[in-house]
C-alpha cells in the first residue's frame, strides 16, 4: 500500500532536473522517475515497465518518500548493478567526450536487448533524434537499422526491436526523446469492436465431424482485422500486437454434420455488433467459394529471451542462446472458436501447424525453426491438448525476475510445453555459428517423433 505524497512546486523542479540529468547517478534518476510518474498518477504496475525496478521498491521508495522527502535522494541506499555502472560509464564518457580517435568511441559499449552499442553509436543515434523533425520514433529506428545492419534473417530490419531498445535507452538517460501527448483509447477500442461483424444466438453449435483443416496464414487487411477482433472478444489475452517475426492463421475446415441451433446457419445473416445485448455474440465466417466454416486461429512469435527449464533442456550456453534464439518459435496465440465443438480437434490443428509452420516461416524469413515452445496457464488450461499432439512438459514458469516472492506468488504460474521440430535439434542449437544452418531442413525422420527424441537424450 502506497502512502500519498504532496510535492511543492520546488520539489517538483528538483525532480525534474534529476530525472534528466545524465551525472545524477540511475539509482537517483530511476527514483526521480518514479516520484514524478506517481504524482501523475500511474499505477505501479506501469511504473514498473516505464522504469523497470521491482514493484516493492516502487512502492518502499514512494512510502519513504512521504517521509524524507527531497533528503532521501542525498545518498545512494545501495550499489549500482553491473548494467547501471556501464549506463553511467557510458553517460560520464559522453558528457566529457575525449579526442575522435580515442579507441573507446568503439570499445566501451552498453547492452540492450542483447544487442550491444558502441559510445560512437550511441553518438550517432543521439545526432539522428536531433536531426528528425519532426520527430518519429519509426523514421529513427529504420535509419538505425539500415546504418548499423540491423536486419532479420529474411533481410528485413528490426524495426520493433529497436524500438523497444530506444525506449530503454530513453529511461536510462543514454538519449532524449520527444515525449508525446497523449491520446484516449477509447475511440480506437469503440472503434475496432463496431466493426466486427457478428451474429447473435442463444445456443452453441456441436459442430460433430470437420474434414480438411486447412490453414490460411494472415497477409491482406481483411484477414488481419478478423484475426484481430476474434482475439480481442474471444481471447482471455485480448492483446493483439506482435513484435518481430511472427505467423499469424485463420484455420478454416470441412463441417459435414451440424447439430441445429435457434439461428440458420445457412442464412450467414451478419449484423454489427450490440454492446448492450445479453446475447452471445458468434461470428460466422464461411468461405463462399469452399464452404469451409472458419474454426480457430493461431499465431507464432519469438521465444522467450531466457527461459531455465527450456535452456537446461536445450543445453546450450549463453553466447549459444544470442546466436541461436531465433530458432526457436513460441505459439503465442491459439484459440478455438467458443460455439466450434469437435472431438480432438485441438490436437489434430496442433499436429497440422506442426507440419506446415516450417515451410510457412521458411517462406517468410528464410529460416526454419527447430524447436516450438508454448505456456498454458495452468488455472485455466490443462494442456491435454499439447500433451496428445506429443509436446513435451518440461516444468512451470518462475514469473518475471522484477518481481519478489510476495508478486511471484500472486501472479499464475504457467506450464512449459516445447517440440523439437529436428532430431538433431540440441547440436543444432547449440552450435556457435547459427549461419551454417541457416537453410536446414529441420524435418524429422520417419516415424521419429518428439517423445522419441526425448528418449534420446
Amino acid at each position: 500500500m502506497t502512502r500519498t505524497i504532496v510535492c511543492s512546486d520546488e520539489q517538483k523542479e528538483q525532480l525534474r532536473q534529476i530525472a534528466c540529468s545524465t551525472s545524477a547517478g540511475i539509482w537517483r534518476i530511476k527514483r526521480a522517475k518514479i516520484i514524478l510518474g506517481y504524482l501523475e498518477g500511474k499505477s505501479v504496475d506501469r511504473l514498473v515497465l516505464d522504469v523497470r525496478v521491482p514493484p516493492l521498491s516502487v512502492i518502499k521508495f514512494v512510502n519513504r518518500f512521504a517521509e524524507e522527502e527531497m533528503t532521501l535522494f542525498t545518498t545512494p541506499d545501495r550499489n549500482p548493478t553491473s548494467r547501471e555502472a556501464s549506463v553511467e560509464q557510458i553517460l560520464t564518457f559522453l558528457n566529457h567526450p575525449p579526442n575522435q580517435n580515442s579507441t573507446e568511441w568503439e570499445t566501451l559499449t552498453v547492452n540492450y536487448v542483447g544487442i550491444s552499442f558502441s559510445v560512437r553509436q550511441i553518438q550517432i543515434i543521439r545526432e539522428l533524434i536531433v536531426s528528425t523533425t519532426p520527430f518519429n520514433k519509426n523514421i529513427i529506428a529504420r535509419e538505425i537499422c539500415n546504418k548499423f545492419g540491423l536486419y532479420q534473417p529474411n533481410g528485413s530490419i528490426r524495426l520493433a526491436t529497436v524500438a523497444t531498445i530506444l525506449n530503454r535507452m530513453d529511461m536510462d538517460n543514454v538519449i532524449f526523446m520527444p515525449k508525446k501527448p497523449k491520446m484516449s483509447r477509447n475511440v480506437g477500442n469503440s472503434t475496432r469492436k463496431s466493426r466486427f461483424i457478428v451474429c447473435n444466438s442463444e445456443d452453441e453449435t456441436n459442430y460433430l465431424t470437420i474434414e480438411n483443416i486447412r490453414f490460411s496464414v494472415v497477409m491482406n487487411k481483411k484477414d488481419s482485422e478478423l484475426w484481430r477482433n476474434i482475439i480481442l472478444h474471444y481471447h482471455y489475452i485480448n492483446t493483439y500486437r506482435m513484435f518481430g517475426p511472427c505467423m499469424r492463421y485463420l484455420v478454416y475446415g470441412k463441417v459435414t454434420i451440424i447439430q441445429p441451433t435457434t439461428t440458420s446457419t445457412t442464412e450467414n445473416t451478419h449484423r454489427t455488433i450490440n454492446e448492450d445485448s445479453d446475447k452471445k455474440c458468434y461470428w460466422w465466417e464461411i468461405n463462399q467459394t469452399s464452404g469451409e466454416q472458419l474454426l480457430a486461429v493461431l499465431s507464432f512469435g519469438a521465444g522467450a529471451w531466457q527461459l531455465s527449464s527450456r535452456d537446461e533442456f536445450i543445453g546450450w550456453n549463453n553466447e549459444q542462446r544470442v546466436a541461436n534464439l531465433r530458432y526457436v518459435v513460441a505459439n503465442t496465440r491459439f484459440l478455438i472458436l467458443p460455439w466450434i465443438k469437435s472431438p480432438n480437434l485441438a490436437s489434430r490443428i496442433l499436429g497440422g501447424i506442426i507440419r506446415q509452420i516450417p515451410k510457412d516461416w521458411e517462406d517468410r524469413y528464410n529460416y526454419r525453426p527447430i524447436l516450438l515452445e508454448t505456456f498454458i496457464e495452468m488455472e485455466r488450461f490443462t494442456g491435454t491438448c499439447y500433451k496428445a499432439a506429443n509436446w513435451i512438459h518440461l516444468g512451470v514458469t518462475k514469473v518475471y525476475s522484477l518481481y519478489g516472492i510476495a508478486q511471484k506468488q500472486q501472479v499464475s504460474s504457467k506450464a512449459i510445453y516445447v517440440y523439437p521440430m529436428a532430431n538433431n535439434f540440441r547440436m543444432l542449437l547449440c552450435r556457435n555459428n547459427s549461419t551454417k544452418f541457416h537453410k536446414v531442413h529441420c524435418g524429422l525422420a520417419p516415424g521419429m517423433g518428439p517423445a522419441s527424441a526425448e528418449r534420446r537424450r
